[in-house]
């Protein structure tokens, strides 16, 4: 399978489950209400996923595609699903 399609994959997977965490803390499901949590939970998801990407591929990633193939499928997918949970639960 090509690189590319397998840091896209998981960075979706990773941003859907970072929008439920996130979601989760904006709505106060657990007790705790605040959205800046959901905003470091989604940097931290970020951070771990460009680590992750070093380990997956099989050759040097340069930042450019680092940031197509990882950070903008995240952030997209983060947002959506934060965005939907919070307006919608």
């Amino acid at each position: 399978m090509d690189d590319t399609v397998k840091l896209t994959s998981i960075n979706v997977v990773l941003g859907i489950i970072a929008g439920v965490l996130s979601g989760i803390f904006t709505i106060g499901m657990l007790g705790i209400k605040n959205d800046m949590i959901g905003l470091l939970i989604g940097i931290i998801f970020v951070y771990a996923s460009l680590k992750l990407a070093d380990n997956i591929s099989s050759e040097d990633l340069d930042r450019s595609q680092k940031i197509w193939d990882c950070v903008l499928p995240f952030f997209f997918t983060w947002i959506i699903v934060w965005i939907l949970l919070a307006n919608y639960l």
